[in-house]
């Protein structure tokens, strides 16, 4: 059985062994920009590198599914003032302004951080709301099928839908305390917006339909801090349920990206409809423990990753992380994609990664 093969049939529920497939994009372009990989992996492509690992990729097909504005006459511009990138975007209903800290190490941009939110007040969040009314989006499936094929045997296709219009809205136009604020103060406001957020969500399903892909996933990067239970039940679970139903009705699969503390969430999984949840982190890296997770999936959802992205620090034993990584395939194969919430970061040892696909290959075999 081909990785791609067995990808799709974990969620199609007749799978008889796990896939392993790790998130390693951070740690290879890290790499690949520093000049600084192992020399076994020095003159290997992307590919080649999970390849030699066994492993199977998740998104580097999701492509073909294109954005662009209608109508298409809204203005954008930047400014730079030291270490601060400001992005200015105006439509008709008025202007608004992000301000982010440019991070540099030796010369080169490393980072660029949002340290000022450009949604305050009603009138910033129309301006938004404006920029997600005019959301379209076509299928291109030329695109598509060249992503799909350059990824081949190696898993089946998945690709990016949108996150929640509320996690939208901490991530990058209010922040957390921002938000919150404003859902008490306008609630009228950011009711409308999240409601123009699930017209567009219907838009881009409508889209991503016309595509062969049958994997799809929301990177809600839902939180307790971000989606207590009250904000969950009234606005995230909905949307979920929606999406699903819609999805199912024409063969489709979908999970959600849950990361960070995410406990107080999990008794409401299975109401959500979705066919898996991506990223839980067990303790001591965020507040739940694997038989909290077991007891929510149950037998019932796909559960991707579940390795904690701590254990690949050099400080982490690496017989601890196999202990911990036999525990979770004895309880959650074979409705498991096995992978690292939700990567593994710049600084993770490859060694650890090598390790865990000799334990896969051993317990039931690596996938071709």
């Amino acid at each position: 059985m081909t990785r791609k093969e067995l990808n799709l049939a974990i969620f199609e529920g007749t799978a008889d062994r796990v896939l392993w497939q790790p998130r390693l994009e951070t740690w290879i372009n890290h790499h690949r920009e520093n000049g600084t990989f192992p020399k076994r992996y020095r003159d290997m492509d992307y590919f080649e590198i999970y390849d030699a690992l066994g492993a199977s990729v998740r998104y580097a097909a999701s492509a073909g599914l294109e954005r662009y504005e209608e109508p298409a006459d809204v203005e954008r511009r930047s400014e730079q003032h030291d270490n601060n990138y400001i992005s200015i975007v105006r439509t008709s209903n008025g202007e608004i302004r992000t301000v982010h800290q440019d991070i540099w190490e030796d010369g080169k941009l490393k980072n660029r951080r949002i340290v000022d939110f450009p949604v305050k007040t009603p009138e910033d969040l129309r301006v938004v709301t404006d920029l997600v009314e005019r959301e379209r989006f076509r299928a291109n499936l030329e695109t598509f099928q060249k992503a799909a094929d350059a990824v081949g045997h190696r898993a089946e296709p998945t690709m990016f839908l949108s996150s929640s219009g509320f996690t939208e809205l901490i991530k990058h136009q209010c922040g957390l305390p921002g938000t919150y604020y404003l859902l008490h103060d306008h609630p009228a406001a950011v009711e409308a917006y999240l409601e123009a957020c699930d017209r567009r969500d219907d838009r881009m399903i409508d889209a991503a339909l016309k595509l062969p892909c049958r994997i799809f996933n929301l990177g809600d990067h839902a939180t307790n801090e971000f989606t207590p239970p009250p904000i969950l039940k009234r606005y995230l679970l909905p949307r979920w349920q929606r999406i699903s139903d819609r999805l199912h009705a024409h063969g489709r699969y979908v999970h959600s990206h849950w990361d960070g503390n995410s406990r107080l969430m999990l008794p409401f999984l299975l109401e959500t409809r979705l066919d898996g949840v991506e990223s839980l982190t067990p303790e001591p890296m965020a507040d739940m423990t694997l038989e909290q997770i077991k007891a929510a999936v149950r037998d019932k959802m796909v559960v991707l990753d579940l390795l904690r992205a701590i254990d690949f620090l050099p400080n982490f034993p690496v017989n601890e992380l196999l202990e911990f990584a036999k525990r979770v395939i004895d309880m959650f194969a074979p409705k498991l994609i096995l992978g690292i919430s939700d990567e593994i970061s710049q600084v993770g040892e490859i060694e650890k990664v090598e390790a865990i696909s000799e334990l896969v290959d051993k317990i039931c075999g690596l996938a071709e």
